[in-house]
């Protein structure tokens, strides 16, 4: 679609896995478990899939659960672990995803000691307070890659700097796989993603697990032996292929695309900010690359949202996880945003069917958009 700028709410379909369907629903399936030919095409299948997206996150193929995306993924971390250690202390900041978020306020609800960490205006997170916590008493530590509203990117080396030894590190991935370098690597112990974030299909997604955290941690679902004893029953095959392939996609172009959406974010915002004080923009330089959050002052976001979608294009205005809530979002209030821009919140993401005219016109339709919002309300 010409006009979608939403990536970070879902990708278009890459090609690529909409090929990885197409061959699934040519073969006419099969269960992985089982022993004849239809069974063991779907588990050479699911197994090459698996590959793709070890590749994709430098981890090796056993260590890749498929989930149904980052918030089953983020569940089960965090309520596996909290029923197998009650003792270990949940440490998250104020920029997560909503599903970090309410399982931290459940589980908290039922005991667990929970601690939210500030957050300065630039995204980065008080990493003398977690290196105080994480000293202090065994943590898990869940934290966001990249943040999916703001395009801040967290400084991972510190964080893991900050962490004691016996820490436990979730990092939520979903925003930042497939768009910037991602490895598991020796200090991180989880990392959770979407597959439909960087090209495939909606509903499947993956647990990347260290060896040392799998030891930890039982089933949330049981009834079978799939995906290593941690996720029973039949497996998502059309949609891990999907996802492999996708993962493929990303992997093959992975800097170079970095480097495309870097400048055509700098060619939007280059022509946007003509518009002055009325604009605030959140997303640093050294943010997602694909990602252009900014605040319209004295603006209502969906407003401007549906202005634009009567012109043929779309955007949002934070996580779609949120969508309908009347209330300011919580990533807005956590970075101190001042209150004239808070209701204002646009969030523009690009990928990998982006064109340099398509960005042009998205300005065009944007500022008057927002001149057209300024002279009604003046």
């Amino acid at each position: 679609m010409h006009g979608y700028f939403d990536y970070n709410a879902t990708s278009l379909l890459r090609p690529e896995a909409a090929a990885a369907l197409r061959e699934w629903m040519d073969r006419g399936g099969g269960n992985p478990s089982s022993m004849h030919a239809h069974g063991r095409h779907a588990r050479l299948a699911l197994e090459d899939a698996r590959r793709a997206v070890a590749d994709l996150v430098g981890a090796t193929p056993r260590q890749v659960i498929f989930t149904s995306g980052a918030t089953e993924s983020n569940n089960t971390v965090m309520r596996a672990l909290a029923a197998a250690a009650p003792h270990r202390h949940l440490v998250l900041s104020g920029l997560e995803h909503h599903s970090i978020v309410a399982t931290a306020d459940d589980l908290q609800s039922a005991g667990a000691a929970v601690t939210r960490l500030g957050v300065a205006r630039d995204g980065s997170i008080d990493c003398g307070r977690l290196a105080e916590l994480t000293k202090k008493s065994p943590c898990l530590v869940t934290l966001g890659w990249a943040n999916g509203e703001t395009g801040h990117i967290i400084d991972v080396a510190e964080t893991i700097a900050a962490c004691a030894p016996e820490t436990f590190l979730l990092l939520d991935a979903a925003q930042a796989v497939g768009r910037i370098p991602v490895a598991l690597g020796d200090a991180v112990d989880a990392l959770t993603m979407s597959a439909h974030k960087f090209g495939a299909p909606p509903g499947i997604g993956a647990l990347v697990l260290s060896d040392r955290l799998h030891a930890h941690l039982r089933p949330l679902q049981t009834g079978g032996p799939q995906e290593w004893g941690l996720r029973a029953g039949t497996p998502n095959v059309p949609g891990a292929m999907a996802m492999g392939a996708a993962a493929a996609a990303a992997a093959a172009c992975l800097e170079s695309e970095a480097a495309r959406l870097g400048l055509l974010r700098e060619r939007l915002w280059a022509l946007l900010e003509g518009e002055g004080d009325e604009l605030l923009r959140i997303t640093p330089a050294d943010g997602l690359p694909n990602t252009l959050t900014l605040a319209v002052a004295d603006a209502s976001s969906d407003s401007l949202i549906a202005a634009l979608d009567l012109a043929g294009f779309c955007i949002s205005a934070g996580s779609a996880c949120a969508a309908g809530s009347p209330e300011p979002s919580h990533v807005a209030a956590s970075l101190g945003m001042e209150q004239r821009y808070r209701r204002g919140l646009l969030r523009i993401s690009m990928g990998w069917a982006t064109t340099p005219g398509a960005v042009d016109e998205l300005a065009t339709a944007l500022t008057a958009a927002i001149r057209r919002a300024k002279a009604a309300g003046a």
